[in-house]
């Protein structure tokens, strides 16, 4: 009766596959993103064109951002309540 494969051959194995299938997943048609210079990976953002009113003038757009959150709060309090009516729980005998 033969052994079993040593430690070694299955973490052999294992790299064989992992390699195998990282290979198989590389084909010559792939939609890859284009690699960027380093200097400009690491450079400042650059802000779009519609977003120079923002920078001049920041204080609209904090006021349309103060007022939305405020709403989802508004919101979020209101579904905090109870999520069946004491009518509905009275009639239900709860």
């Amino acid at each position: 009766m033969p052994d079993a494969p040593g430690p070694r051959i299955v973490a052999a194995m294992r790299h064989a596959l992992i390699l195998a299938l990282t290979l198989a997943a590389c084909t010559a048609d792939g939609d890859y993103p284009r690699l960027l210079p380093t200097e400009q990976a690491l450079a400042e953002p650059a802000l779009p064109a519609h977003a120079t009113a923002a920078r001049t003038d920041p204080a609209p757009l904090e006021d349309a951002t103060a007022a939305r959150a405020a709403a989802l709060q508004a919101r979020a309090d209101a579904l905090r309540g109870p999520v069946v009516d004491p009518g509905l729980r009275g009639r239900a005998g709860g």
